[in-house]
Formats: structure tokens, C-alpha cells, sequence
């Protein structure tokens, strides 16, 4: 392999001409993202870039924000083998910047016209050598070509009859003339060829007309409650049991894990838990899980257990990143997700910009996960709305900080960053709100300088809350989006609120977990109430599809697409509220610009 290109999907029609040139010239290229179909292909993806010579990294908008491209430039550093470039005005990402980038953002959508393209070339002659022409046929390869010679290279070969025959004995293996054990050298492309093997039985299996397994023994209904153990999850979990404590005949089992181990899709107990229920138990919904990253996997095990209960999706995850049409499974949220918040931002941002406030987005990623981060896909979503976001960034009216959840300060070590604080502009965190409030605590203590800047996040009201009762704050700098207020259907009498308040509290912003995990809840008790002889997701599905429901947060009914569009959660038009520390309450604002004009643009 000559050369390697890593970029964001986003930016597919621009890469194409790169690749097409290199190819052009001669080179190997291996540059087709799709082929990222699952962890199977991830043995394939790191031998080419360990077998490239050069490996070039397309710094953009959109890929200064994708995990995988810095994962790559970080191999490309390591081996030297990195020649960055350009195709937007961007800040190359910390840790990547003592390398030149070629600037080919003067090239418009096709970076091959840039004045600096044969620097570029250059550049890459110098490290992947002298091109060694195309092929005997004429043409470049294909990505599937490609993919044909690295898993059958020798050492893949190798690896596969290494899978099919005995190990060799230890003098065998000590007497290698590389020193390490044949398996260990071996391993990774045996890997790689089970993996592909694996896909395609996984593949068979699951298209192959596979037969849904036995109904359980023991028919007694079980809802499954997938929150993490820590943080927001234990509201949530509370508002979920809060909701059944008069039903003693659904079960409620919980699945937890902490956050960072369902960020980082690594929790293996869970999973277990949840195949063993799926197998064993009469389970006719689950509930959550709220992170982002993690619900793909659940969705999967669910999809390979042949069951189908009802899920009430927690997680803001948009509907294209969870294949939610795509998915033969009965997908319900009562909540927003990463849909409608974008659309929101969208909004905002337009506002933002016309009344001369710089919008600066805040952007989390989440260390040592393959997985785009909630922060992430918010970030793509808003940016994909917004077809003029590259020109508003060329004229320096928008800015994005990327950090590292839990490491959000790292971004603001040099006095120079934090001068952010104290201009006229509108800060909004993407990511959850623990980080919101490392900054609340850090810049907009009373006992600071008066800031200038506007800082918002996605319901964070309970953490803006929790720093009130820890110290005095700014308050009116801080804002939130939040999607719950006192409902306009009022539900206040009906017993269920009657019960929620008496457990959790008057409804307000900073019980937007408890309430959406409650409502979530609710629609599945309302919905199985009526049913007699035995409960099963089959028919609280089709309940679920026909009817509406009394929420603590409004009335539900849920579409075709099993999305909420009652009025509750997040369907409705999404509230901006500002903390009223007399009240410990958040009080509406009628607009963003109105906000804009009251706070920032007077300053």
C-alpha cells in the first residue's frame, strides 16, 4: 500500500479528487470510509495504514472533530508518516500541529487546484517514494481490489493456516528466527480473516430467515432499565421506578454500567444481563439507554435475541445514526433527540450571528472511544443544517474549542484562550453537563471579573443548581436549553403527577431526567393497564402505536416513526430559560434575541 487517506465522510466529494489524482499518479490508495461497516473490518483498516507509506490526513470543519481521523494522524505521527493538509480555514487540532499542512483550501471544492498542489505532491513523493504505476490492467484499483491483497498477503495467508492447523510446539516457537511466539506475530491478520469469516455467518444468520425463539416459562412482564450507575443515570433510574411503585406486576430489572464504560461500549456484564433477560423473561420493554454511543450495541443484542419489546429510547442519538428506519424493531422516545436539538441550535445560531455575537461551540469527544461522542454527532447535525457555517468560519463569526470529557480546562491553559470569557460572545457546551460545570465553577464564580460571554448548555439545570447551593455564582451569564417545563396539557391533578411531585418535587427544568425516565414509564403503564390474560410486547407495541398518554410533561402519542408528537418532551418547541437564583428556578426568555439584546450586545 502507498498511501493511506484519512477523512471525514462529510467530505467525501472533495477527498474524491485527492484520491483520484494520487491514483492518477500511480499510487496505491486506500481512502473508502464505508468500508468501516463494523469492528470486524477494524484488523483490515489498521494493516493498510501500517503497510502505507504515507499516510494524509484531511484537516476540515468536520473531521477536526472526528475521533477516527485523529486516531489515524496520531498513527501517521508515530511512524512518520504523516503529511497533513488543509481543505478548510481551520486550527489543526493540538498535538498535530508541528508538522506543515499543505493549505489547499484555495481550491475550492476540488483541493486539486490549489496553488500549493504540487508542494503537496512533493511531499508525498518524499515519503511514499516514486510512484509505482498502475497496474497491469491500466486502471487503479478498486477499494475491494485493495481489501483483496491486504487479507490475502502473505502474512494473511499465513495467519489463516495458522487458524486451521495444530499451534506449533514451544521450541518451535522459541526457535523463530524473529524471537516472538508464531501466534503472536500471526495473530492480528488471523484476526482479522475470523473477523470477515464471523461478519458474513453473523450476516446469514441474521437475514437467513432467522425463527424467533420460544416464548418464556414464566410469563410474568419485565421491563429492563438500562441507565449508568452514576451521574444523571441514578435520577433516572429513580423516575423510571417512581412511575410503577403502584403496579407490583411488571418487574423492573436493572442493567447498569458506569458512564464512561457505556461510552467506551465497554460493558460486558450488562450485555450479558440484557442477553440473558432477552432469553429467559417474558421482557415486554426496555428503557434507555440515554448514552449516545452505547445504544447501538444494545439495539444489536437486541436485534440477535429474536425478541421484539418495546424500547423507549433515552438517548438524544438521532434517528440516521441509530438506523432507525432502518431497524425491523419498535423504537418509541418520548424526549428529544439530536434531530430536533440541531434544529434548535440551528436557529440559534442564525440569531447568534445576525446580531454580531460570535457563536463559539464547545465540542466533547470521549478518550479512547471508536465511537463519535454525543457532542459529535450534535456538532454534525447543527453544521449540516447550516450550509453557510464554512463561510461564518472564514470570517471568524463562528469557533469551535474541541476537549476531552472530564478534561475540558485543558483547552483553556494559556491566558490567551481564556480571554473568550470576557468578549461579547455566545459559549454553548456540546456535551454533557459535568463539563458545563467545571466551567461554571472555574469563570463564573461571583468572586471573578464580571464575564461579558453567554454560557449555555442542554439541560443543565440541575448541575447550575448544585454550583448555586456550593458557592455564588454569575447567574445571569448562564442559560439553558431545556425541554420540560409545566405542561401545557395540565396533567397536575391526575394521580401519576400527584405522585411525581410527591416524590421528586414541583416539576421544574433541573428534574428533566427523573421526568422524562417517569414519562417513559408512564405510557407503558397507561398502555398495559387495560390488557387482560397475558402482557406481552406484542401487544403493548401495538397499544403503544394506537393511543395517547397523560405525561407528567404533557399528553404523548407517538407517530409512525415512534417518535413523540404529543406535547410533551421534545416535539414542542424547545424552551431557553435563564436561572433565577430568588426562585432556585429557571425563568423563560422569550426568544434569542431578545436574550441576545438584553445581556450580550449591551456589554
Amino acid at each position: 500500500m502507498d498511501i493511506f487517506i484519512s477523512y471525514s465522510r462529510a467530505d467525501r466529494e472533495r477527498v474524491d479528487y485527492i484520491a483520484k489524482a494520487l491514483q492518477a499518479e500511480g499510487y496505491e490508495v486506500w481512502w473508502d470510509r464505508d468500508i468501516r461497516a463494523g469492528e470486524e473490518f477494524d484488523h483490515v483498516i489498521d494493516k493498510a495504514i501500517k503497510s502505507s507509506k504515507a499516510i494524509i490526513v484531511v484537516w476540515s470543519n468536520q473531521s477536526i472533530n472526528s475521533r477516527w481521523v485523529k486516531e489515524e494522524a496520531e498513527d501517521g505521527v508515530e511512524t512518520d508518516t504523516l503529511v497533513p493538509i488543509t481543505i478548510d480555514q481551520v486550527v489543526i487540532p493540538r498535538g498535530f500541529r508541528r508538522i506543515q499542512a499543505a493549505e489547499l483550501q484555495d481550491g475550492g471544492e476540488d483541493p486539486t487546484k490549489s496553488a500549493n498542489w504540487p508542494e503537496f505532491l512533493d511531499s508525498v513523493r518524499k515519503l511514499a517514494g516514486p510512484a509505482t504505476g498502475l497496474p497491469e490492467s491500466g486502471t487503479p484499483k478498486t477499494q475491494a481490489e485493495l481489501l483483496d491483497d491486504i487479507t490475502s498477503s502473505p502474512e494473511a495467508t499465513a495467519s489463516v493456516a495458522a487458524v486451521q492447523s495444530p499451534a506449533p510446539s514451544a521450541a518451535a516457537a522459541s526457535n523463530d528466527t524473529n524471537g516472538a511466539p508464531v501466534w503472536k506475530r500471526y495473530w492480528p491478520a488471523a484476526a482479522s480473516v475470523v473477523g470477515i469469516v464471523v461478519a458474513g455467518l453473523l450476516a446469514l444468520q441474521m437475514f437467513g430467515g432467522r425463527s424467533a425463539p420460544p416464548p418464556p416459562d414464566d410469563m410474568s412482564p419485565v421491563v429492563l432499565s438500562i441507565f449508568p450507575s452514576d451521574g444523571f443515570g441514578v435520577n433516572q433510574a429513580e423516575g423510571l421506578k417512581a412511575s410503577f411503585r403502584d403496579t407490583p406486576s411488571v418487574t423492573i430489572r436493572d442493567l447498569t454500567a458506569t458512564i464512561d464504560e457505556m461510552k467506551g461500549r465497554d460493558a460486558p456484564e450488562l450485555m450479558e444481563g440484557l442477553r440473558t433477560n432477552l432469553a429467559q423473561r417474558n421482557v415486554i420493554a426496555i428503557v434507555g439507554p440515554t448514552i449516545t454511543e452505547f445504544t447501538p450495541s444494545v439495539l444489536e443484542v437486541v436485534e440477535e435475541s429474536g425478541r421484539s419489546p418495546a424500547i423507549l429510547l433515552t438517548t438524544a442519538a438521532s434517528r440516521g445514526d441509530l438506523g432507525w428506519e432502518q431497524r425491523d424493531l419498535p423504537l418509541f422516545r418520548v424526549r428529544s433527540g439530536v434531530d430536533e436539538r440541531s434544529e434548535q441550535f440551528a436557529r440559534l445560531a442564525q440569531n447568534t450571528i445576525e446580531s454580531g455575537v460570535e457563536l463559539v461551540l464547545m465540542v466533547e469527544s470521549v478518550p479512547n472511544s471508536a465511537e463519535p461522542s454525543y457532542g459529535e454527532l450534535f456538532f454534525r447535525g447543527i453544521t449540516d443544517r447550516l450550509p453557510q457555517w464554512s463561510d461564518w468560519y472564514n470570517e471568524g463569526r463562528v469557533r469551535t474549542i474541541n476537549f476531552r470529557r472530564g478534561q475540558i480546562m485543558d483547552s483553556f491553559e494559556l491566558a490567551s484562550s481564556r480571554q473568550i470569557f470576557d468578549e461579547n460572545k455566545m459559549i454553548i457546551v456540546l456535551g454533557y453537563s459535568t463539563d458545563f460545570k467545571v466551567l461554571v465553577e472555574n469563570f463564573y464564580a461571583s468572586s471573578e471579573a464580571p464575564r461579558a460571554a453567554l454560557l449555555g448548555g442542554w439541560n443543565t439545570s440541575r448541575v447550575v443548581q448544585q454550583v448555586s447551593n456550593e458557592m455564588d455564582i454569575q447567574h445571569n451569564r448562564l442559560f439553558s436549553m431545556d425541554e420540560i417545563r409545566r405542561s401545557p396539557a395540565d396533567t397536575r391533578g391526575l394521580p401519576d403527577s400527584r405522585r411525581f411531585e410527591a416524590v421528586f418535587g414541583p416539576l421544574t427544568p433541573s428534574l428533566t431526567s427523573e421526568a422524562i425516565a417517569f414519562d417513559s414509564g408512564l405510557v407503558i403503564k397507561q398502555a398495559i393497564a387495560g390488557m387482560g390474560g397475558d402482557i406481552t410486547s406484542e401487544r403493548l407495541v401495538e397499544t403503544l402505536r394506537t393511543q395517547r398518554f397523560n405525561g407528567v410533561t404533557g399528553e404523548i402519542a407517538f407517530n409512525d416513526l415512534g417518535q413523540n408528537s404529543g406535547q410533551a418532551g421534545g416535539t414542542r418547541p424547545l424552551y431557553n430559560l435563564r436561572y433565577n437564583p430568588s426562585a432556585t428556578d429557571w425563568t423563560e426568555i422569550e426568544n434569542f434575541d431578545a436574550l441576545l439584546g438584553r445581556v450580550v450586545a449591551s456589554n
